[in-house]
């Protein structure tokens, strides 16, 4: 048992660690397109882990989810949910001109939010590609560790993390595209319950609502995902 839990951790943590870094750096990457250095200038401007990790959203409390799944007796072991240190970015320099005029601010800072999710969405489909590639070749799917089973847990860790930040609630990225979106009286009405919002999801994750809520979501995914590959090899 122990061996398996130091296997699941080592290689669960180590993938989800490097999806984290991919979704912080986009952020920092897109404000830095629309004119904003400051994550570049606090060193965010980089895949190395280290420079985005939390040690209590990426590293903690996914390890405690992967050893609680593994004594469970799991088959398929990924966490619920993680994060990596917020993207810092100073929105009033989000100045991006184009011929001659300046990109909305809301835009902006809805499309800083978006590049997160959507570069975890990116990795899943090349990595999708990569397991079609390997199975094809003769990798099994579905153990471990072998090089496609690995691929697969990649592909549902960005699926999964793109998904669980779309969540409306801050301090997730959903809530920065859902505010943006919104009507301006909307938007300010929905500015001032946030902080109820995000001590809700807080309440919810730590009470078991990442088994309850995201488990479900997270099978069918997988269920989806198995079928893609099969029907393509």
């Amino acid at each position: 048992m122990v061996q398996q839990i130091v296997l699941n951790v080592v290689t669960t943590i180590g993938m989800l660690i490097l999806a984290i870094a991919v979704h912080e750096w986009a952020h920092v990457a897109m404000a830095r397109f629309f004119g904003d250095d400051t994550g570049e200038r606090m060193g965010r401007y980089t895949l190395n882990p280290l420079a985005h990790a939390d040690p209590i959203w990426t590293v903690a409390l996914p390890t405690f989810f992967v050893v609680m799944q593994t004594i469970a007796g799991a088959g398929f072991v990924v966490p619920f949910f993680g994060a990596g240190k917020p993207a810092p970015y100073t929105p009033m320099r989000l100045d991006r001109k184009f011929n001659g005029k300046r990109v909305n601010l809301g835009t902006a800072e809805m499309l800083v939010a978006f590049a997160g999710p959507l570069s975890n969405l990116v990795l899943a489909l090349i990595t999708t590609v990569v397991v079609i590639v390997l199975v094809r070749a003769g990798q099994p799917l579905g153990e471990v560790p072998s090089l496609a089973t690995l691929a697969f847990k990649f592909i549902v860790l960005n699926f999964g993390l793109m998904i669980f930040n779309l969540i409306p609630i801050p301090p997730l990225d959903g809530s920065k595209i859902l505010f943006n979106l919104l009507p301006r009286p909307l938007a300010l009405k929905y500015e001032a319950v946030c902080d109820a919002l995000s001590w809700v999801l807080f309440a919810a994750l730590i009470m078991g609502g990442g088994r309850i809520i995201l488990a479900p979501i997270q099978r069918v995914l997988i269920m989806a995902l198995l079928d893609v590959i099969q029907w393509a090899t």
